[in-house]
């Protein structure tokens, strides 16, 4: 199944489907306003936008790249245990 057959999304780039992950060689950008992505993420070498949206949780989100998303998305647990892990990666 395609990323765009799940949602409205942009991506600049490609993408392939690993073990239930779309690896994303490039950027993302979701353009519909969801409350949870109907996809899991893998690794985006790019960013990932979900900027102005109605998402509730990150679950799904991918692991290796920045997140743009609204501030209230950033006091989930989810956000903090992100950037611990981005720190202990550098």
């Amino acid at each position: 199944m395609k990323l765009e057959d799940y949602f409205d999304i942009s991506i600049s780039g490609t993408y392939e489907l690993v073990d239930g992950l779309y690896n994303v060689n490039g950027s993302v950008r979701l353009d519909e306003r969801v409350e949870k992505l109907p996809c899991k993420f893998g690794k985006v070498t790019g960013n990932f936008d979900c900027w102005d949206n109605d998402l509730i949780t990150l679950e799904g989100f991918p692991t290796f790249n920045e997140i743009y998303c609204d501030d209230y998305l950033k006091s989930t647990k989810e956000y903090r245990q992100y950037k611990i892990l981005k720190k202990l990666r550098k």
